[in-house]
């Protein structure tokens, strides 16, 4: 059977089944400041004509809040970080994510790290950042990552 035909195929027999055996939409969310717990995973990808690389997280749990008051995460919950490579802060930040990640990986290359990195279980340090031209969104920022 084609690619073509397969997809189809896989499409028909999404619209044959029930309702609630579709896919639960992820939960993507800010994450609460503090120490969490993650699975990660990259993805390269342009973003308004900057070349990015992006952080996907996924939370296993919560190990420390900054405020007490605030929710732990949920297991499963998903948030990520967005680093523009075309300028020194969002390369900046990159770096420090990856000076933490290669030694634990046995690598030197940045492709090398990402490759070997995905699926790793870390525990990054979180704070909400509030957008600068938006007041009412806000975004993970990671501040440090531990690994081991």
């Amino acid at each position: 059977m084609s690619n073509e035909n397969q997809a189809t195929a896989n499409i028909d027999d999404l619209l044959d089944s029930n309702i609630d055996d579709l896919a639960d939409l992820p939960e993507f969310l800010v994450f609460p400041n503090g120490v969490h717990r993650v699975t990660i995973s990259w993805e390269k990808k342009e973003v308004n004509k900057h070349p990015c690389v992006e952080l996907k997280m996924k939370a296993i749990e919560t190990v420390e809040l900054a405020n007490s008051t605030d929710t732990p995460l949920v297991a499963g919950a998903e948030t990520s970080v967005l680093y523009m490579m075309d300028n020194e802060f969002g390369q900046g930040a990159f770096k420090d994510v990856m000076k933490v990640l290669a030694p634990a990986c046995g690598t030197t290359k940045v492709s090398e790290t990402l490759e070997a990195s995905k699926g790793m279980e870390v525990q990054v340090v979180t704070v909400a950042k509030q957008d600068k031209k938006d007041k009412d969104i806000w975004r993970t920022n990671v501040k440090k990552v531990i690994v081991g």
